[in-house]
């Protein structure tokens, strides 16, 4: 009786769900910051020309010449290279579609110079896109820390590359660390990775204030999944009356929607509260078609709300529809619980009819007891005068 009708498994829902919106953005100041200028004085003057040469390159949008010019001046160092020549080179490998030869150049400019976030942002990008996970994460947690005005997106991006790599447990650490530092710069779409954090360390109940948050504030088809989940999670958590509430909510505040009459149903279901089941069950009926399993389930909702016409009337209706997707087996149990059915309603005539069908395809001791049944009680009515 209680069938799964809620269709929604909220964990698998949320694990199918998780997403990463990492839209990386290049932070490169090639020109005019404090940064860059006091780079700029520690430099030897063929450093500086080389420097100046690439930048002037790199506005007329000719990466590969300025690349040209600063790989010939690295190789007359002897390895002695300036960390922001590191640092132009990796730009001008980004420029020219090169990650891996970026993000080698990158992790040179931040050995030399461990407090330069531009490079360390860089280089999370480069890791992101290579698909190194964990590396992009420490790289934007480095950029993070260095920055002079910490960043909370870098929080956020390190936190969702950690999750993305299959450790939950330091991407939660991080985003913790995020709500702390910047508890206003967190959005709602940022909530939806904390969830999906959640729900991937089972802290179930712990991700239940933001679920619930995020199934009353999202909005579009995105809303729909949340509120489903925040649903199921009650159910799972055992939060009946939540649970409860919640499902009558969604009915009241869309009634046009026949999934959430069968999600009400369902929590009905739970606590064997079969006649507003089969109420939920009925406006589910009037918004859609019922699937064979949907149509079954009003039948035995009706049996148990001992309301045996109409049981009758279903499982016929159901036999006819979907009798030839049914074994033998099954179109048997099927007819004998149409028969008792009728039998109830006190419509002798057709249990009998019934059994017969019945019998006509295999002797069945239930089905022969039921005509045994009929025909004596027959046999007994007065005469029609």
């Amino acid at each position: 009786m209680t069938r799964h009708i809620l269709q929604t498994n909220g964990k698998n829902r949320c694990c199918r769900q998780v997403w990463l919106m990492l839209v990386m953005i290049l932070v490169l100041i090639v020109t005019g910051s404090p940064r860059t200028l006091a780079a700029k004085e520690n430099m030897s003057l063929s450093a500086g020309m080389a420097v100046n040469k690439a930048q002037s390159l790199m506005a007329e949008e000719k990466p590969d010449q300025a690349l040209g010019v600063l790989t010939r001046y690295s190789e007359k160092q002897a390895g002695n290279v300036h960390f922001y020549i590191d640092f132009l080179t990796g730009f001008c490998h980004t420029e020219l579609g090169q990650t891996g030869l970026a993000a080698a150049a990158f992790q040179q400019a931040v050995e030399k110079q461990p407090d330069l976030t531009e490079a360390w942002l860089n280089l999370a990008r480069c890791r992101y896109e290579q698909g190194q996970m964990v590396e992009a994460a420490r790289a934007f947690e480095k950029g993070y820390d260095t920055s002079e005005e910490n960043q909370p997106v870098h929080l956020f991006y390190a936190s969702a590359c950690h999750f993305q790599a299959g450790r939950p447990d330091s991407a939660l650490t991080v985003f913790e660390q995020l709500m702390a530092a910047h508890p206003d710069a967190v959005t709602l779409e940022w909530k939806q990775t904390l969830v999906n954090i959640l729900f991937a360390l089972e802290k179930f109940r712990k991700a239940l204030p933001w679920l619930e948050e995020l199934a009353a504030e999202t909005q579009g088809d995105t809303r729909r999944q949340w509120q489903e989940m925040l649903l199921y999670q009650y159910l799972s958590l055992e939060m009946k009356k939540k649970a409860l509430a919640y499902a009558r909510y969604l009915t009241r505040t869309h009634p046009e929607d026949p999934g959430w009459w069968k999600a009400l149903a369902h929590v009905h279901l739970t606590d064997n509260r079969f006649e507003k089941a089969l109420a939920a069950m009925l406006s589910y009926s009037y918004l859609t078609p019922l699937t064979r399993e949907e149509m079954r389930l009003v039948a035995d909702l009706y049996l148990s709300c001992n309301i045996p016409l109409s049981a009758a009337r279903q499982y016929e209706a159901w036999l006819e529809q979907h009798g030839d997707t049914l074994s033998q087996k099954q179109v048997l149990e099927s007819i004998k619980t149409i028969s008792r059915a009728w039998l109830s309603a006190g419509n002798q005539d057709q249990a009998l009819a019934w059994a017969k069908k019945g019998l006509a395809k295999t002797s069945d001791k239930e089905l022969l007891h039921i005509k045994a049944y009929v025909l004596a009680h027959q046999e007994h009515l007065p005469v029609k005068q």
